[in-house]
């Protein structure tokens, strides 16, 4: 097409030298229409075709990519975060057209391995580097596949072979190593794939291009040994104050400043362990150097001024967000007002409230005045933690507090669990922390893929939590620009019959609602005490359980109502506690259970919503990703739904009748083609809806020739949107405006002779109708063709004259 271009220039180089006796009017007027054209082929052109291997990079000051890279190197597109890509190949105007280029069935039988409990399929989205697509299977096999033929590159079994039982024997401290992995990143620089690590404390890289193992941490360098974290099964405390369990979770896999590789570790939810983030210099990943071990919760003996101290350590920049503060601050229910409440800083908070965080309080507790055994400041770290190479600063986001959902012995708002913090690489110092959920009693953590946007000209960590609410904090602060809180999320009052009172209004505002930064609802032992009879609740553990989109304009977040039955349990050693009521939902006659999902976009300046789109019946899990304009959602209704990005408008969907929720991601074949990539079937265990089969990975693309659309000039001038022909006649000087008569307009379609209708290439119609990608070409087009005929006409006038 390159050459037709070229071609399609010089013609209007000709014409434009064959009018040069023509009047002032006509030549500005052929001029504009050479350069609507013009433009309209260089957006063709550069929309047909990118450069799929272009490196690229985050961009800075939490700015959206804007080239097209053919790549999805990481979880959520780059480091920092998003989960956009800038292509355009795909968009709006042929979505449609969409159809399965391959497929490329998953082992049917699980692979035999020792990691518990068994898992099909893949619950990571998949990532694509130059050409080739890579998955991390839940059995931990990583795989290659070629993008654009769906055949397998290489396999690697590292993962699978993992001796989980041998490695709890050794480590009494580790829970067993889940087979789950939630996501798998690709390092250019390194030319490395690291995934989800083999629970708290093992981790391992693949050589992309050979599939060969190219290093291993393990066990006693990233977390230590058995005398510093001791053996829970005999009560023996660590030296390093750990006791109870590490996570069997997989952390999210690490990020890199130059050589420096940062890594959190988490305890158990509701069974102990110790939270620390970690790092290494892999200058020579043969011999890696650990560089620092900064704890990120108190010692299991108890420190009465952790929360105190940890105000002082970020100096001042600490923040709690007192939910039930913010919705008075809206007139909760109407949220007729805006905001006056954003977060309280730590620095305003009485010590007395905060001091003894964590601690059992409990006299006569065997624990009283130290730590319980099953508490935990936040679990595992699961989803992306953005890093910013300006600054060396990385915002991550940590899982629950336990035990939930009877806080009894643990009082305080057990920082840093379901709350995010954010550190310096290079030292592993806090520079700030955000309490999103001070006295978590609900399992709110706050795992889920956080990234760096650009908020009202500066730089902020954009993250959401399970309770639904999205914050955007300042980056080097942690200051909140504004809080997110989806109105579609079901409360309480109206007869719900949810956690937040047991008054009668049943409302989030209510002074039994929790939690507010008081020493009377930081000792609040769960949800609706001192009831002990059964209730219904809303997002119980969840109402947020996805990664969320940012394509510099917006933030799209998909949330949902899951309405249950509860009753709280006492308090065990170790492990969390509480469960469906019994009878579950016969005990409540009358309740209605509500389960509906909504994505919401919010523009990312105000934190106001734009447009929601419901899915109803059911919830939603995985990953909003957005690419070309469309906002791509694969809801648990078995549907893989196209919405318009400005409108929210449904453009296209695909059902397949099984659940994923796993976000679907795009990427370039080694010919420049994107296709998008869906896992169909599989995920099992944590996921949300998802079948027992392994199921299949499936490659959608657009067909080698679109359907040509029929050229009807009067069919495309209606097609252009008014507001582009307003803004095209902004561009046309008022002297030549004035100069063009009435009557000409009017008349010029009936005038046009033959001979200039003759003139208009063919190729260069084939052409524009073809290669046409952006609605915006089609106006442009269609302007340009209009004010072809009426420069025709004139010139012929002339010619008559």
């Amino acid at each position: 097409m390159i050459h037709k271009f070229a071609g399609f220039v010089e013609a209007f180089k000709y014409n434009i030298v064959r009018i040069k006796p023509m009047t002032r009017t006509k030549r500005i007027l052929s001029l504009l229409t050479a350069t609507i054209l013009l433009a309209s082929s260089v957006a063709i052109l550069t929309t047909a075709k990118v450069s799929a291997f272009d490196p690229g990079g985050p961009p800075v000051g939490g700015a959206a990519p804007s080239t097209p890279t053919g790549n999805w190197e990481y979880v959520n597109y780059q480091p920092t975060g998003g989960s956009y890509s800038p292509q355009t190949q795909i968009n709006p105007s042929n979505v449609q057209y969409l159809e399965t280029k391959w497929i490329y069935p998953y082992t049917a039988t699980p692979i035999v391995t020792t990691l518990g409990p068994a898992q099909v399929g893949s619950g990571a989205p998949v990532i694509v580097v130059d050409g080739t697509a890579y998955v991390l299977m839940n059995d931990r096999r990583i795989l290659a596949i070629d993008a654009g033929t769906g055949k397998l590159i290489w396999n690697n079994t590292f993962g699978t072979a993992f001796d989980a039982v041998k490695e709890n024997a050794n480590y009494p401290w580790l829970q067993r190593v889940l087979a789950h992995g939630h996501a798998i990143n690709y390092y250019r620089d390194k030319g490395w794939l690291i995934s989800s690590s083999l629970g708290s404390c093992n981790l391992y890289a693949v050589d992309a291009k050979t599939g060969k193992t190219a290093w291993t941490l393990k066990t006693e360098q990233i977390c230590g040994t058995n005398a510093e974290f001791g053996d829970p099964t005999k009560g023996i405390i660590g030296s390093l104050g750990v006791q109870g369990y590490m996570s069997a979770l997989g952390t999210h896999p690490p990020q890199f400043l130059g050589n420096i590789m940062f890594f959190p570790v988490a305890g158990a939810s509701g069974a102990g362990g110790r939270n620390f983030v970690t790092a290494f210099d892999m200058t020579d990943p043969a011999n890696p150097k650990k560089l620092y071990k900064e704890f990120t919760s108190p010692p299991a003996q108890g420190d009465p001024d952790w929360a105190i101290k940890q105000c002082r350590a970020a100096n001042g920049n600490g923040w709690y967000f007192e939910y039930p503060k913010f919705l008075e601050s809206i007139n909760y229910p109407a949220r007729d007002r805006e905001p006056t409440y954003l977060a309280t800083k730590c620095t305003d908070v009485p010590d007395d409230v905060v001091k003894n965080d964590g601690m059992d309080q409990v006299p006569g507790s065997p624990t009283f005045g130290k730590i319980h055994t099953a508490t935990n400041f936040g679990s595992a770290v699961w989803g992306n933690y953005p890093i910013d190479q300006e600054t060396g600063i990385v915002a991550l986001g940590w899982g629950d507090q336990g035990p939930y959902t009877n806080l009894t012995h643990r009082y305080g708002p057990a920082i840093h669990g379901s709350g995010l913090t954010a550190h310096d690489v290079r030292t592993g110092k806090i520079v700030w922390w955000f309490q999103s959920i001070p006295h978590d009693l609900w399992d709110y953590d706050c795992s889920w893929g956080g990234i760096i946007a650009n908020v009202q000209g500066k730089k902020a960590f954009v993250k959401g939590c399970k309770d639904g609410i999205v914050h955007a904090l300042d980056w080097n602060t942690g200051k909140p620009f504004w809080n997110y809180d989806p109105p579609t999320i079901l409360r309480g009052g109206n007869n719900i019959k949810t956690y937040y009172g047991v008054g009668a209004n049943n409302r989030p505002t209510d002074p039994e609602a929790c939690c507010r930064m008081t020493k009377a609802d930081m000792g609040k032992p769960w949800m609706t005490y001192p009831s002990k009879d059964p209730f219904v609740q809303n997002c119980y553990t969840v109402c947020l359980e996805s990664d969320f989109a940012y394509d510099g304009k917006r933030i799209y977040v998909a949330t949902f109502n899951n309405m249950n039955t509860h009753r709280v349990t006492n308090v065990i050693p170790f492990g969390n506690q509480g469960g469906a009521a019994l009878g579950a939902r016969g005990a409540f006659p009358g309740q209605t259970f509500t389960v509906d999902a909504n994505v919401d976009a919010v523009d990312i300046n105000t934190g106001k919503k734009v447009w929601s789109y419901k899915v109803q019946d059911v919830a939603f899990r995985g990953g909003v990703m957005t690419t070309g304009g469309i906002v791509i959602v694969y809801a648990a209704d078995g549907n893989l739904k196209f919405l318009d990005a400005e409108t929210g408008k449904l453009l296209h969907e695909k059902f397949f009748g099984i659940p994923v929720s796993v976000m679907p991601t795009i990427g370039a074949d080694k010919n420049g083609k994107y296709k998008i990539f869906v896992h169909i079937g599989g995920g099992g265990g944590f996921l949300s809806g998802s079948g027992t089969l392994a199921g299949n990975l499936v490659a959608f693309g657009l067909p080698d020739v679109l359907p040509q659309p029929q050229v009807i000039t009067k069919e495309v001038i209606k097609e252009v949107p008014k507001e582009v022909v307003k803004e095209v006649i902004k561009e046309v000087p008022k002297e030549v405006i004035k100069e063009v008569p009435k009557e000409v307009v009017k008349e010029v379609i009936k005038e046009v002779p033959k001979e200039v209708i003759k003139e208009v290439p063919k190729e260069v119609v084939k052409e524009v109708t073809v290669e046409t990608i952006s609605p915006i070409s089609y106006a442009a087009i269609g302007i340009g063709v209009v004010l072809v005929v009426i420069s025709g006409v004139l010139f012929s006038r002339k010619k008559k004259a």
